[in-house]
């Protein structure tokens, strides 16, 4: 983690327009076409939800916007940042999930398998220091056109990614992807950053989920 130098930040009028606004966040959702990572999912039967977070994971790591925090008013930057999942319980209740960001797919798959067995047995509700850290949360009910999340002041510059259920459109499959963001930190060029890196995942599975 590196504290960013507002001096030399080109966004630091924007940072300072937004960063103490009463609800400085934003989200949007978008479609994405998983039609190849589907197939890929299929042939493979390692299950969805593992691999699709890893591209998440991977998306929101390329861009640096979306590895910023605000942290006691101040702008830091993370090299990685780790994602957090929502698991569901037998209960019908939820877990917190709180994993590690691989380059490696293999070391992902591996290290997020055991994280959720290991939630799913004793069930995490901490909310313990998590700067370092964006979130997925999924809702494979249904498929929504937005979707908002509670705002937390301390936190509230950690990206939220939503995952919806996918569908049928014509020969494609696609799954609404929602994300919420800080205005102070993230712009909407950067959001439609995340959704073009993970589009161009979804079509290119056998190149990165080895």
């Amino acid at each position: 983690m590196r504290k960013v130098d507002l001096d030399l930040y080109q966004r630091r009028a924007l940072f300072e327009a937004f960063k103490d606004r009463d609800v400085p966040y934003f989200s949007t959702t978008s479609l994405v076409d998983i039609t190849p990572f589907h197939a890929w999912v299929k042939e493979q039967q390692c299950g969805f939800f593992v691999p699709f977070s890893f591209l998440i994971s991977t998306a929101v790591n390329r861009i640096s916007e979306l590895r910023q925090r605000i942290v006691g008013g101040e702008l830091y930057e993370f090299d990685i940042v780790d994602p957090g999942y929502t698991v569901l319980l037998e209960d019908n209740t939820f877990s917190f999930c709180d994993a590690r960001h691989f380059n490696d797919f293999g070391a992902y798959l591996e290290h997020a398998n055991a994280k959720i067995a290991e939630v799913k047995q004793c069930p995490d509700r901490s909310v313990g220091e998590k700067y370092h850290m964006f979130f997925i949360t999924s809702l494979p009910w249904f498929s929504f056109t937005s979707v908002t999340h509670p705002y937390d002041r301390q936190y509230g510059s950690i990206p939220i990614v939503t995952i919806g259920k996918y569908f049928a459109q014509g020969n494609q499959l696609l799954i609404p992807i929602g994300i919420q963001v800080h205005h102070a930190v993230v712009d909407g060029i950067h959001v439609g950053r995340f959704y073009q890196h993970l589009s161009s995942l979804c079509q290119e599975p056998t190149t990165w989920l080895k």
